[in-house]
């Protein structure tokens, strides 16, 4: 939905249309259309396989349709896409990336001044450095900080426990093992052996060495962590938090 519009296009049953049907009509219009997927690596079969070969035809036979993906998870997305897998509708179709790197502290320090002048607000120096500091340059976070800290009346305090538990409702959707792997890289364990013992000591749990292996590289696809050691110090706090259970 856009400005109170929207489109709700059925793609199963009596009066559906295809995907490729829809865009092939679109594309009649001469006029770029673009199609903007967001998180799309989290689709599941047969809905991403529908998608990817949407896309393939369109980039093979539409040329004025053109699709823009977006994620948090780089791994999955890229995964997802498969341009590289032989397998994939996607295989040796040119993409073009585009990431969006974590801010420097000056960076960020300019982001949240200029956005705080556009509202009219000039908060201390302090707060602005704490933020910089805590939210270690994530564009989202600190997206967040601001409008929060809006909203909130300058309370710094209330937009960290927001973060915190926003993150924390994203860590509550992946499964018990991998909770597991988080808190103990959330606990101090860099390497796979401490994370193991960690483990085994806390849970009681014995994993094959492939079963962990394939946790960690999952946990890294999702970029939640990168050798042994969190991306963002708000996921951190989150994990940590975390209550897992296991029989």
């Amino acid at each position: 939905e856009v400005s109170g519009l929207s489109l709700r296009v059925k793609w199963r049953g009596r009066d559906s249309v295809s995907l490729p049907g829809l865009l092939t009509e679109i594309n009649k219009k001469k006029e770029r259309f673009i199609v903007v997927l967001d998180e799309v690596q989290s689709t599941r079969p047969p809905l991403s396989y529908e998608l990817k070969n949407a896309i393939a035809y369109s980039y093979d036979n539409l040329e004025n349709i053109t699709f823009i993906l977006a994620g948090s998870e780089i791994g999955l997305l890229r995964d997802f896409l498969g341009h590289e897998d032989p397998s994939s509708p996607l295989y040796g179709r040119g993409v073009y990336e585009v990431v969006v790197e974590r801010f420097t502290p000056e960076l960020s320090r300019e982001f949240l001044v200029r956005g705080f002048r556009e509202e009219g607000l000039e908060p201390p120096s302090s707060i602005i450095d704490e933020a910089v500091g805590y939210f270690d340059g994530v564009p989202g976070w600190l997206a967040l900080f601001g409008r929060r800290y809006i909203d909130s009346a300058g309370d710094l305090a209330t937009v960290k426990e927001t973060a915190v538990a926003i993150a924390m409702d994203e860590l509550g959707k992946l499964g018990v093992r991998e909770k597991i792997v988080l808190k103990a890289i959330a606990s101090g364990a860099r390497s796979w052996s401490q994370v193991r013992d960690y483990i085994i000591e806390k849970h009681g749990l014995a994993l094959p060495k492939s079963t962990l292996s394939r946790l960690i590289e999952k946990l890294e696809k999702l970029g939640i962590v990168k050798d042994y050691d969190f991306l963002d110090q708000v996921y951190r706090e989150a994990a940590l938090k975390l209550v897992v259970k296991t029989e």
